[in-house]
């Protein structure tokens, strides 16, 4: 199998179903997991409906156990070859990963991140937090990360393509919301050839539910300071 999807949600009533035909649409060989944590909001209903449909594996927890965690039970599941995991709000294009595929396959990659910012030249870094606050975050972990492991990354925040056999080799342990920074990290301390391809992005409104990444800054930096010096 190809590649293993991982659409994972909370309160993603509005969108869920969206996501889950724009994967199925995907021409590849790929599995779809999709794991709720809890959602409150009808999400999970909607998910019950589908339990029937043999192309789908869903899960559901019966507590918020955190995207991180989401992400490495994917992992131990996955029956791909790549694991993709592109969320259930809607802001990423969905075939996007066909560009990622192509560079990590031409490039002999063991991950790809899909950037937001790559290419773009029509806004400043200032212009971009000023408009975006909560992208304070990104920008801050992405550049610790450049300078600690002499990268040249735009975005480690976004989302990524990531060979399966890789992700379980590093076996990362951080199941909270700051696991992006935990791989990221060990991706780079392990040397693994890293790659990055733009990617459309369509950020939603804090009225729609988007919630700031710049809370997640000290964790975030204290993780990969942690992996960096401590291993």
């Amino acid at each position: 199998m190809k590649l293993t999807i991982l659409i994972a949600c909370f309160n993603e009533k509005a969108t869920i179903l969206k996501a889950i035909e724009e994967a199925k649409e995907l021409n590849i060989d790929k599995e779809i997991i999709v794991i709720d944590n809890n959602s409150t909001d009808g999400t999970r209903q909607l998910l019950e409906g589908l339990k029937d449909d043999k192309s789908l594996k869903i899960i559901l927890h019966s507590q918020n156990m955190g995207g991180g965690y989401s992400t490495l039970e994917a992992i131990s599941l996955a029956q791909g070859d790549y694991f993709y995991s592109p969320g259930a709000d809607l802001e990423y294009k969905m075939e996007d990963v066909y560009k990622m595929i192509d560079k990590l396959e031409k490039e002999d990659l063991d991950a790809v991140f899909g950037s937001r910012l790559l290419g773009r030249n029509d806004i400043s870094i200032y212009g971009l937090i000023k408009e975006r606050p909560y992208w304070l975050g990104t920008i801050i972990t992405t550049f610790l990360i450049n300078i600690l492991f002499r990268k040249n990354l735009t975005d480690i925040i976004g989302t990524s393509l990531i060979k399966v056999s890789t992700l379980r080799a590093l076996n990362c342990k951080t199941g909270a919301d700051s696991y992006v920074f935990e791989l990221t990290s060990r991706l780079c301390k392990n040397g693994c050839r890293i790659g990055e391809a733009p990617v459309w992005y369509q950020p939603r409104t804090h009225e729609e539910g988007k919630t700031t990444t710049a809370i997640l800054m000290i964790p975030a930096i204290m993780l990969i300071l942690k992996v960096k010096f401590f291993g």
